[in-house]
């Protein structure tokens, strides 16, 4: 049986947050986590006001492809992509309600080749909720508005959703 050597490699992490070679903690600088707080701030602000620019998209989409039936694949398509980068971001900014909304109505209208216009109602209940949330500034789970959104959109996709083959 050969030996086994052990390396030990430096903490680097724990030195770039000033901490010591020897195993002593460091501490990460106080101004530098305000100003990463303040960045942080901005960037959320950023992020409402992107939202607000993308509901508006994602309603347009929305409507183009319940007047225009004929291109109604590409419209929605759209809509699935508008939605996505909703759902990406919301999260990452507290708004986690937003996100979850956005991947319900994308898990939604994926498996649907062609839907009908009772299921093409059921993405505008998304789109209107999502506006909610934005208009509101509501964050986290949504509390009882949340929650009652939630369950609303349960209750419609699971009354129009796709039906899987038997």
């Amino acid at each position: 049986m050969s030996g086994v050597e052990i390396i030990k490699r430096p903490n680097k992490l724990r030195e770039k947050v000033g901490g010591s070679a020897d195993g002593k903690p460091g501490m990460i600088d106080p101004a530098a986590l305000a100003r990463a707080s303040t960045h942080v701030s901005r960037m959320s602000d950023a992020h409402i006001a992107q939202t607000r620019v993308d509901l508006t998209d994602l309603q347009e989409a929305y409507r183009r492809a319940m007047t225009d039936a004929e291109n109604r694949p590409a419209h929605l398509k759209r809509v699935i992509k508008i939605s996505d980068g909703i759902m990406t971001l919301g999260k990452t900014f507290g708004y986690d309600l937003l996100s979850d909304f956005a991947n319900s109505l994308n898990h939604f209208l994926v498996p649907l080749p062609n839907p009908s216009v009772a299921q093409l109602a059921v993405v505008g209940l998304h789109i209107d909720a999502m506006h909610v949330l934005v208009r509101d500034d509501i964050k986290g789970d949504g509390g009882q508005i949340g929650q009652a959104l939630s369950v609303s959109l349960n209750m419609a996709r699971a009354k129009l959703g796709a039906r899987r083959p038997a």
